[in-house]
């Protein structure tokens, strides 16, 4: 409650400041400001993710080539778009792809088993040049990170200019199963788990703000 006197308090101020002619008025606004600039937090992180959690049911996919084939190759798709603009510092992104018995499969079809199951996702730039893309045929886990939209082409190499504004694309195309068996040891469910953060600098003021609250430096212009 002390909080929000305090904050509505500086509003009332600024208010009358606006109000006030002159000088007066860019006086009172100064002193606010003054009082403000050793209040506040700058902290660069990510933003809550995008992205898609999803665990395949059983009757979910058909195989191709059988009968009951009518779906297209990707029997789950999605696409979301992101927001980027200069004060992005960083992307990252998390993809973990669980498709039991993927390695005893492999053995008996030589791991070509994208045709049955598989996750594939593509990063794409404003410009819808793929950033990144990676076809996952078996269970993995990995991490990807990015400083800039140079990063793209060589991410190994620190000659990242930082991003600009733009719409970034997420997508996403799988293909999966699920079986229930008598016995639980062969009963299995294919899914997969694909979040992608945006780390931006965000402002924390304590009169305003309860930890870990703040508002993104871009949502203040």
């Amino acid at each position: 409650m002390a909080r929000q006197s305090v904050s509505l308090s500086l509003v009332a101020i600024m208010l009358l400041s606006t109000l006030s002619s002159g000088c007066m008025g860019l006086a009172i606004q100064r002193e606010v400001m003054e009082d403000l600039r050793d209040e506040y937090e700058i902290d660069n992180i990510p933003v809550d993710p995008t992205g898609w959690e999803h665990k395949f049911s059983q009757n979910e996919c058909v195989l191709p080539g059988s009968d009951e084939d009518v779906q297209e190759l990707d029997c789950y798709s999605n696409v979301t778009t992101i927001h980027v603009d200069q004060t992005v510092s960083k992307m990252s992104l998390d993809l973990s792809v669980s498709f039991e018995w993927s390695a005893l499969i492999g053995e008996y079809l030589g791991n070509n088993t994208d045709e049955i199951r598989f996750v594939e996702i593509i990063l794409r730039k404003p410009n819808q040049e793929p950033c990144w893309t990676y076809l996952a045929t078996s269970t993995v886990s990995l991490e990807e990170e990015w400083d800039g939209e140079n990063d793209c082409e060589s991410p190994s190499l620190t000659n990242s200019s930082g991003f600009g504004d733009g719409e970034w694309k997420l997508e996403a195309r799988a293909r999966g199963y699920a079986f229930t068996a008598p016995i639980d040891t062969l009963s299995f469910q294919d899914e997969f788990r694909v979040s992608l953060w945006v780390t931006k600098p965000c402002v924390r003021f304590p009169e305003i703000h309860d930890y870990p609250d703040c508002t993104p430096l871009s949502d203040m212009d």
